[in-house]
């Protein structure tokens, strides 16, 4: 705990609230400067948005941070290199087609765009019972779901630092898919932003490399 304590303990927690005004933006469409990485995924990579280091909380981030991931593959961590920032490279996993998806109905050639709503990071005090289903998302320091799980950067072999976690409660809804879902219970999963349901993204990067890792984690 000494370690997680040095790395998070002093740290403030915020929490996403939209906000017109806001620096970062969940969702939108891909910008047309940012290349999605080549790749084999059954269901490909979604764009989430991206994260401005203009803001305070973020000046250590070396760049506007676009937000990509395969949120419908079944992955257990996803590492992506960002040298160049706006053609990232994939580190991890190999770039193949044998990972699993949970959707029968999607494949590589599959696309889900949300709709773009910028936000803004306000101090939270951390979840409780009675706000757990009512937050966005955090930064600061994660709220893990499960066990703590600080990555290590495959080029340094230095613990990564926490850039933000994004839950499936934002209610962030899906502008276009051509995604047709095999039951009305996958199609309400099509319908909004989620993480393999009710499961939450924690993004982390290793500034000095520009190696970003993502991974999720349920309940």
């Amino acid at each position: 705990m000494g370690i997680l304590n040095k790395l998070f303990g002093s740290e403030k927690m915020y929490d996403i609230f939209f906000d017109e005004n806001g620096e970062h933006q969940l969702g939108g469409d891909v910008p047309e400067y940012f290349k999605i990485p080549k790749n084999e995924f059954k269901a490909g990579f979604q764009y989430l948005g991206f994260i401005d280091n203009s803001d305070d909380i973020f000046s250590w981030l070396p760049f506007r941070l676009n937000l990509i991931a395969p949120i419908y593959l079944d992955f257990d961590s996803i590492y992506l290199d960002y040298e160049n920032q706006n053609q990232p490279k994939l580190l991890y996993p190999e770039n193949t087609s044998e990972i699993g998806t949970a959707y029968d109905t999607i494949d590589k050639d599959s696309v889900v765009i949300y709709e773009a709503k910028k936000i803004s990071f306000k101090e939270f005090g951390g979840v409780t019972e009675e706000n757990e289903f009512d937050n966005i998302g955090f930064a600061g320091k994660p709220n893990w779901n499960q066990q703590n799980n600080i990555p290590v950067c495959p080029k340094t072999n230095k613990k990564m630092k926490f850039v933000c976690q994004l839950t499936s409660w934002s209610e962030l809804k899906t502008k276009f898919t051509n995604v047709v879902a095999g039951d009305s219970y996958e199609e309400k999963l099509f319908q909004k932003m989620n993480f393999w349901d009710d499961g939450d993204l924690y993004v982390f990067m290793q500034p000095e490399s520009k190696t970003v890792c993502y991974f999720i984690q349920n309940g």
